[in-house]
């Protein structure tokens, strides 16, 4: 009997070992979570937000400026 416990204990471990982590908690469960990958993954949304944000405020100066321009060609 002890010995079916070990040999439990030993493919348990070894499954667990072998398990990918991720740095999604929703993926990951309670085993299969990083810190440090959830950290990486975090700092990438946060660089994606920030480019999509100076892209969205690029496109905005560039609305404005057609705009201007649109205003000032509809009135000569």
């Amino acid at each position: 009997m002890s010995r079916s416990i070990s040999l439990s204990l030993v493919l348990c471990t070894l499954s667990l070992a072998s398990c990918e982590t991720t740095g999604d908690p929703s993926q990951g469960g309670l085993f299969g979570w990083s810190q440090s990958k959830a950290d990486v993954r975090i700092q990438e949304r946060q660089n994606t937000l920030a480019a999509l944000d100076d892209e969205r405020a690029y496109q905005r100066r560039r609305t404005n400026a057609l705009r201007a321009e649109h205003d000032r060609l509809k009135n000569q």
